[in-house]
């Protein structure tokens, strides 16, 4: 048989609750005080140097809090400078390019401020001189900014960013005794990639 007899806690009204019990207006005061003395030091030496990067102390800092104040401002920095939209659809260029003895030669690409590509080449039968260059559109042939510039490589790849309107590219000359053999890998935002 099931026992259904609930139990009630009875009511009391606060009346009926023995003063003596209860804490003292003077606790309260301390206690209230207590509270506002723990808040105010978790104030100076966490969520300043954590949330604005305060740290009056530089305890924040020893604590590795300061760090999370930076890491949000990096990101805030970095979100605004990674994005670069592109008024151009996005290209991909493969070219195998042979280089005899003594040969150079040059490949670059049309490119207004700010467009981008990542590139990767190899030289297949030893190392070549390169020159990573680019040129303003209106410049004369011989007013060039050399980039990157290499007596004996054989590969080369990473990103470029046009710093000016104009032809940006390479130079690669074999000063070997062998065939080499260029391959050359363009992927980005360009005009145009041409053999002057």
């Amino acid at each position: 048989m099931t026992d259904t007899t609930k139990h009630h806690t009875p009511l009391h009204d606060i009346g009926d609750l023995d003063p003596e019990g209860l804490p003292s207006s003077r606790s309260l005061v301390k206690a209230t005080l207590l509270a506002i003395v723990i808040a105010a030091v978790v104030l100076v030496l966490a969520v300043l140097p954590a949330e604005y990067g305060i740290d009056p102390t530089g305890l924040g800092r020893k604590m590795g809090l300061g760090a999370l104040h930076e890491a949000e401002v990096a990101s805030q920095t970095v979100t605004a400078e990674t994005v670069a939209r592109a008024d151009t659809a996005l290209q991909s260029k493969t070219l195998t390019l042979p280089l005899m003895p003594g040969q150079g030669l040059e490949i670059k690409a049309v490119m207004k401020t700010g467009q981008s590509f990542v590139f990767d080449w190899s030289a297949e039968g030893g190392p070549v001189h390169v020159d990573m260059h680019g040129n303003a559109a209106d410049a004369a042939e011989d007013d060039f900014t050399s980039y990157w510039i290499e007596d004996a490589l054989t590969g080369g790849r990473g990103t470029f960013r046009a710093p000016f309107d104009g032809h940006h590219g390479w130079y690669w000359k074999n000063n070997g005794n062998q065939m080499v053999t260029i391959k050359l890998q363009v992927s980005g935002f360009y005009d145009e990639i041409y053999m002057p």
